[in-house]
């Protein structure tokens, strides 16, 4: 098994390429994985194919982004928001092709803030953590909580869609969802036979 450890934001990141496939963890938490990249693909191809702006929280290795282009056509923007340098970076040796394409602008910044600034947003797709309750960091958690999805429904024009990636059940989320305003639904992403994640979507 290959390591390679990086020091970014206070703590301690170690790619490990097992062989079969590689993660990526934060301080021994697990953050990314390209084991079961497919269910983040699909998340990607959420996106509506009329879309002209997308914001995808979490470059992860490219597999969400590369949902979004294979749906989106060629005059979409599709801002990719990552917190971490070491994510953009192994993404851009892992993923050239995506981090590449002309469509596809990726900023170093804090998702929420990035939310905060946009607007007229045909889609938010949120791959930055294992789903709503569980954060990569604890900053992600304002996020899911009330102001959170109120500034992102501020962001989406009529129509919109916001979804949160996830990888276990967390169903009272749908209810925070129409809590805020959205028509809520849950996405099934099915992988080897079985549900291997969902995505939790508010449309606007």
């Amino acid at each position: 098994m290959k390591r390679r450890t990086f020091h970014e934001a206070g703590a301690t990141l170690v790619l490990l390429d097992r062989g079969t496939h590689v993660e990526l963890t934060i301080d021994g938490v697990p953050i990314l994985t390209s084991a079961l990249l497919g269910t983040e693909r699909d998340f990607g191809r959420l996106a509506p194919k009329s879309s002209k702006r997308v914001l995808v929280g979490g470059l992860g290795f490219g597999s969400t982004v590369a949902g979004v282009l294979e749906r989106v056509g060629p005059d979409a923007r599709v801002l990719v928001v990552e917190k971490l340098r070491t994510v953009i970076d192994v993404c851009r040796e892992r993923a050239a092709g995506v981090a590449r394409d002309p469509r596809v602008e990726i900023v170093r910044a804090d998702v929420a803030d990035a939310i905060a600034r946009e607007k007229n947003l045909d889609a938010i797709l949120l791959d930055v953590d294992n789903g709503p309750e569980w954060a990569s960091f604890r900053s992600n958690a304002r996020l899911y909580g009330p102001r959170g999805l109120a500034a992102a429904k501020r962001a989406l024009r009529s129509g919109g869609i916001y979804a949160v990636w996830s990888g276990y059940p967390k169903d009272d989320f749908v209810l925070a969802l129409r809590r805020a305003g959205f028509r809520a639904s849950v996405v099934p992403f099915v992988e080897r036979g079985k549900v291997q994640a969902r995505a939790y979507v508010g449309k606007k």
